[in-house]
């Protein structure tokens, strides 16, 4: 198999390989580029994104972006450089593909390599909302609300989860440490994204609770770490044991209360 015959669609300038398959009948290699870089840039709300320039050298996407690139180069979409096809070499050689997608060495099959920016650095800025992040994303990325795997919005002024946070549903690691995040059953609404493995909210006045990370490993059972520390066996069952009983103690408050108002009713 020769990169010759490899199709290469426009997209930010590598950072490190990813290859996947996203079907059996075409066989699509991923290649994930750089963070997406709006860190420490004072920024007071997400419609603000849509003019300021990231770092990094990316730049805002043109209609020329979306033109067939020259024979020998791969542009990347949003920004003032191109990738040469040797940068491929190491990853998407016969080899590398074979050992990435399980296709025999030797079979001759035809690849599209898609370069997407999958990470997004929004961290030390003056956020107190993220209310059409999505929107205003899209005005450097395309479709954010599914490449997007990796969120940092720590050190700013967030104050709860909102829903808008909640539409990135490919989201896997997600950074809210360093915030004014107060109410504990606020996080009980990351259950509605059903990828994230990896949460910190240390540093958010809810990290005082003496429950805290129990309730948090038990209402997120799928994570892997939280706050930057690995959640341990031992330390998973503990978070269930706890979590259940506390369910159960709210179901019970609620009965109580129910029950209260009914009486004053009589």
């Amino acid at each position: 198999h020769d990169v010759g015959s490899f199709c290469f669609q426009p997209g930010p300038v590598l950072g490190s390989m990813q290859a996947k398959v996203e079907s059996p009948k075409r066989e699509s290699v991923v290649a994930s580029g750089p963070p997406l870089d709006y860190s420490f840039k004072e920024l007071k709300n997400c419609a603000e994104i849509e003019v300021e320039e990231p770092r990094g050298g990316f730049g805002r996407s043109s209609p020329e972006d979306a033109m067939p690139d020259a024979p020998g180069e791969i542009t990347a979409a949003g920004t003032n450089s191109a990738v040469t096809p040797h940068a491929f070499t190491g990853a998407l050689s016969p080899q590398g593909l074979a050992t990435r997608t399980g296709v025999p060495h030797g079979t001759r099959q035809r690849f599209f390599v898609r370069v997407a920016t999958t990470s997004v650095r929004l961290n030390n800025n003056l956020l107190e909302s993220v209310d059409g992040l999505p929107k205003s994303l899209e005005s450097a990325l395309s479709d954010p609300l599914t490449n997007i795997q990796w969120l940092d919005l720590s050190f700013n002024m967030l104050q709860t989860v909102e829903p808008e946070l909640l539409r990135f549903q490919s989201l896997k690691t997600l950074y809210l440490h360093g915030n004014r995040i107060k109410s504990i059953p606020a996080v009980e609404r990351l259950r509605k994204l059903p990828s994230l493995l990896s949460l910190t909210l240390n540093g958010n006045p809810i990290e005082i609770h003496r429950y805290y990370r129990h309730f948090t490993i038990g209402a997120l059972p799928q994570l892997k770490t939280l706050d930057h520390t690995s959640i341990t066996g031992d330390e998973r069952v503990d978070a269930n044991v706890w979590f259940k009983g506390h369910l159960l103690r709210k179901k019970k408050r609620r009965e109580l209360a129910e029950e209260a108002a009914f009486d004053e009713d009589l």
